[in-house]
């Protein structure tokens, strides 16, 4: 389900309007955080239903301080500055 914008305002607008996980068909939501400004464009977050819904293939298994650790990005290439400065201007 791509949530885009609407899908931060509508479980408040209209809580009776079954378009996320009640739906059998839906095993994933998107949301385009970027849509509400002073954050940079392309964040944005994805949820899956159950571990199971989200692909073997989009995970990498790396060597991080000596320890084998899941993860995956939806382009492989993202880097984490987006979500740093992000932090800084809601934390300062």
């Amino acid at each position: 389900m791509d949530a885009a914008g609407g899908g931060f305002v509508a479980p408040f607008l209209y809580p009776e309007l079954e378009w996320d996980f009640r739906l059998p068909l839906v095993k994933s939501i998107n949301v385009s955080g970027h849509k509400y400004g002073l954050v940079y464009v392309g964040i944005g977050w994805a949820i899956w239903r159950t571990k199971q819904d989200l692909s073997e293939d989009l995970i990498f298994n790396i060597n991080y301080l000596g320890a084998s650790r899941p993860t995956f990005t939806l382009n492989f290439s993202k880097g984490n500055l987006c979500v740093c400065v992000c932090v800084c201007v809601w934390e300062c």
